[in-house]
């Protein structure tokens, strides 16, 4: 059995690397974190420090994150009017161009995911995969 969950995991980890180089090659070369971080963005303008907050990560993690889309010209800051050292994160006309195609390359990622899969085969992978999580986060409390 426990062999069988070794291999389980495995495939998992494999479905998440093509996960990733899918995401990447189709979404103009984004991470997966930074192209959460622009969906986020959109979402809520917010200052370097409340995205921070909010993504539970440093300040440094995200600054180094912060300065490629700036470079890329995916996001903008504007200062904030009542406090200049306050700079607020949002979506550029470029970013939010480019969310709009990883949307749609998203919608038929998603149809690949799932064809030759019925709902039932869906549900049961799903909760399949949240009892083995359930688990591992009961075991890492006690």
């Amino acid at each position: 059995m426990y062999k069988k969950l070794t291999n389980v995991i495995n495939e998992l980890k494999q479905l998440h690397k093509l996960h990733i180089q899918l995401m990447i090659k189709h979404c103009q070369g984004l991470t997966p974190e930074q192209g959460k971080l622009l969906f986020f963005i959109r979402q809520h303008k917010m200052s370097q420090r409340e995205l921070a907050k909010a993504f539970s990560i440093t300040e440094a993690t995200l600054s180094v994150r912060i300065k490629r889309l700036l470079e890329a010209g995916l996001i903008e800051k504007t200062n904030d009017q009542a406090d200049k050292r306050v700079c607020t994160i949002g979506l550029s006309q470029k970013g939010d161009k480019l969310l709009n195609e990883m949307e749609e390359y998203i919608e038929h990622y998603q149809k690949v995911i799932c064809r030759d899969m019925t709902c039932e085969e869906y549900e049961t992978v799903i909760a399949i995969i949240h009892k083995i999580e359930k688990n591992l986060k009961e075991e890492l409390e006690c």
